[in-house]
């Protein structure tokens, strides 16, 4: 990976740019001996961005599934201790009138 500084960036773009473009690596750009900006391919930036939209994706699935396992435990609690009685047959009963 190249590391340029800011001045060496302004003054020398067009070569870093061409040396990312020619070796598919990113180059860091330091201030201060800190780095604050990653110089890479417009293709690598898409393709990151769509494999963080996929996990991103992903995680949103595997909470919903995490969701849906507490609830189903939970039902079961409920059943177990027969305080209340499933409410699905009674919702479905008013929602398709059979309770008037």
């Amino acid at each position: 990976m190249h590391m340029a500084n800011v001045t060496e960036v302004r003054q020398n773009a067009s070569k870093i740019i061409a040396q990312v473009l020619e070796s598919g690596e990113p180059a860091v750009v330091l201030q201060r001996s800190k780095p604050v900006v990653y110089i890479v391919e417009a293709s690598a930036y898409e393709e990151m961005l769509k494999k963080l939209e996929a996990a991103e994706t992903l995680f949103r699935a595997e909470e919903a599934k995490s969701a849906l396992q507490e609830i189903a435990r939970l039902r079961g609690k409920m059943a177990q201790r027969g305080k209340q009685q499933d409410s699905v047959p009674l919702i479905r009963e008013l929602r398709e009138g059979e309770g008037r």
